[in-house]
């Protein structure tokens, strides 16, 4: 099954205290990083990979209800930004498979 995409946001201590976040984008196989703006600007770019490379890039343990997320984000120690990936199945995902999915990733 093509067409997963993982999201991540990082949180800094300045953003925190205007209850937003300082970045949002997407994450590519390599750890290549396309910031929401410019995803959203290049209308031709495809930012969706097979499962095995999703679950690379991403190790989710909550069940959103469309997507999984991470509970526990990187921590930059120095800076104190804390970034959250989420790992997206595809639109046409059905029931059965989404519920394949939470067992895979042991998520309730």
């Amino acid at each position: 099954m093509q067409g997963f995409s993982v999201t991540y946001e990082i949180v800094t201590p300045e953003s925190a205290e205007e209850g937003d976040a300082a970045e949002r984008g997407f994450v590519l196989p390599g750890e290549w990083k396309v910031e929401l703006e410019r995803a959203i600007a290049d209308k031709a770019g495809t930012y969706t990979m097979s499962l095995r490379e999703a679950s690379n890039l991403c190790y989710p343990d909550q069940d959103s209800g469309r997507w999984f997320d991470e509970s526990d984000g990187r921590h930059d120690y120095k800076t104190g930004a804390v970034e959250t990936r989420s790992l997206h199945p595809p639109d046409n995902v059905t029931g059965a498979s989404y519920a394949r999915l939470k067992r895979l990733f042991k998520v309730r």
